[in-house]
Parts: structure tokens; C-alpha cells; sequence
């Protein structure tokens, strides 16, 4: 056999075991997520740092933090560096839900930290993750609720760190779409 022979074969045999391990792959993953019953946690151990000062927020606008969809975040950390009144109150409010409207998803109930905060300048918020709170964030979004565009000043930042996501049951998966 030369070389040119051996070659074709080796060629046409990888081939077929990709053909066969791309199909059996995609009936693995159909079955799959008809499977779950119940719901399952992962540990993930995912931190983002998102710096945001200059940016700026249009009036009834948000930035888009971070996502875990479909999976909802089982626990975490959020905190936020974000302006704030001489009161310690920010116009800017951070959500979490499930993002398919942002304006109708609800503030998350951050507590200010006031050795971390200048009131008047800039404020740290933060709130814990928590499996008895029965989560269903997906995602996270900082929202400019009022009717003017707000710059973010210098230092304006969020950290999110997920330690955990939860998978729904079969019922509460929303279609997925099949790779071709």
C-alpha cells in the first residue's frame, strides 16, 4: 500500500467517527434534557468585575450585567459601586430576574454599606445570593429608571460572583434549539 492509499483510509475512517460522535452527541443531548426531573445545583465559582465609570445610562435604559440563563443563580454575591444622594439613596436600581423586560423586573433589595460609601459621591450596595430565597434570577442588569441620561462617575463598578447555579425540572426548561 503506498502512501497515498493510506492516507485516504486513515482520512475516510476519522471522518465516520466524527459523523458518528456528532450524531450520537446530539441524540445524548436531546435525551438528556428530557431526563431531568428535578432541580440540580452546580457549583460554578464564576466572579466578574465590571468596570463602568464614564459610561453612560439612557433615560429608562439599562446595562446588562451578567447572565446564567438558562440556569437561575442558586447562590452568589452581588456589589455595587454606583452614585448615590447626601441620603445614601442611588437613582440607579440593580435587577435581577429573568431579563425579558428589564423595566418590569424588580429591584433586588441591596443594603448600603456605609464604611464603604462617600453619601452624596458614590455608595456601596451589596446583597447576598441565597438557596432559601428561593431564586429565580437568570439575570442582572443596572437600570436608569428616571427621565434623564446619568454618566457614571469615576470608581463606578459592580463585582457578581456566583457560586452555584440550579437547573429547573424538565417542566420549567424553556425550549432549547437542536444543533443541525
Amino acid at each position: 500500500m503506498n502512501k497515498k492509499n493510506i492516507i485516504s483510509i486513515f482520512g475516510c475512517s476519522f471522518l465516520v467517527s466524527a459523523i458518528i460522535l456528532s450524531t450520537t452527541n446530539n441524540v445524548n443531548v436531546a435525551f438528556s434534557q428530557h431526563e431531568v426531573h428535578e432541580a440540580q445545583t452546580t457549583q460554578v465559582f464564576d466572579t466578574v468585575p465590571i468596570l463602568l465609570d464614564g459610561k453612560v445610562i439612557p433615560a429608562k435604559e439599562y446595562i446588562h450585567l451578567y447572565t446564567s440563563a438558562p440556569s437561575k443563580i442558586a447562590t452568589g454575591h452581588i456589589q455595587a459601586h454606583i452614585p448615590c444622594d447626601a441620603n445614601g439613596v442611588s437613582p440607579l436600581k440593580v435587577v435581577g430576574g429573568m431579563m425579558m423586560m428589564p423595566e418590569e423586573v424588580p429591584p433586588l433589595n441591596m443594603t448600603l454599606d456605609p464604611a464603604m460609601s462617600t453619601p452624596g459621591m458614590i455608595c456601596m450596595y451589596h446583597l447576598d445570593i441565597m438557596p432559601q430565597n428561593k431564586s429565580s434570577v437568570t439575570d442582572i442588569a443596572l437600570l436608569n429608571p428616571t427621565e434623564q441620561n446619568i454618566m457614571l462617575p469615576n470608581m463606578t463598578s459592580a463585582i457578581i460572583h456566583v457560586a452555584a447555579i440550579q437547573t429547573g425540572t424538565a417542566e420549567e426548561q424553556e425550549p432549547m434549539a437542536m444543533p443541525p
